[in-house]
């Protein structure tokens, strides 16, 4: 053998510093792509809970083209297990599930509880109360029809109208032609 031919078969190994380096890169990336994710599932969020309110809206115009009236549901019982299960037993014959009902941000942030048990079952979009008159929810066009728990998507409430549209509480409150909303809480 030739002095230094076993010295060209010798596998190179990684220093410290350059896998310092590696795992510092990595954690500058980590750190760069944690809040877009974030971002992505906020949005993904978001636009569920739109969907949630859009899908309600279906539902509660078919229940007033059925009943003649919207769900005459007592807000007396609004922290009680039976609010809950009058609205879905109201709307469940029109393919509305419970999970209609849930915004995706709340049970993410209650760490997911089982809603098949009745001591976990809620609504996170909270009814307007309307009269049993004939086409009432109608009546009062600006007045909202479904009022999201809270701001959880960062905009504000989100809010469902007579005519459909989903509006969050600052589009509302930007909106030069809904300045005088007819909102009872």
């Amino acid at each position: 053998m030739r002095p230094g031919f076993g010295a060209v078969w010798r596998r190179r190994a990684f220093t410290l510093m350059e896998l310092v380096t590696v795992i510092l890169i990595i954690g500058i990336l980590l750190a760069m792509v944690l809040p877009a994710f974030s971002y992505m599932r906020s949005r993904a969020e978001g636009a569920k809970c739109a969907g949630n309110l859009r899908s309600l809206y279906v539902a509660a115009s078919s229940y007033i083209q059925t009943n003649g009236q919207w769900p005459q549901i007592d807000p007396g019982t609004l922290n009680t297990p039976d609010y809950p299960d009058a609205w879905i037993k109201a709307f469940e014959r029109f393919n509305i599930s419970e999970q209609n009902w849930v915004c995706p941000s709340v049970q993410r942030i209650l760490n997911n509880p089982d809603l098949t048990k009745r001591e976990n079952r809620r609504i996170d979009y909270f009814a307007t109360p309307f009269g049993d008159k004939r086409q009432m929810p109608y009546k009062f066009p600006k007045q909202p029809w479904f009022i999201e728990r809270g701001d959880m998507h960062g905009d504000g409430q989100f809010i469902l109208f007579p005519d459909g549209q989903v509006k969050t509480l600052r589009e509302v409150l930007r909106d030069t032609q809904v300045q005088n909303l007819d909102i009872t809480f």
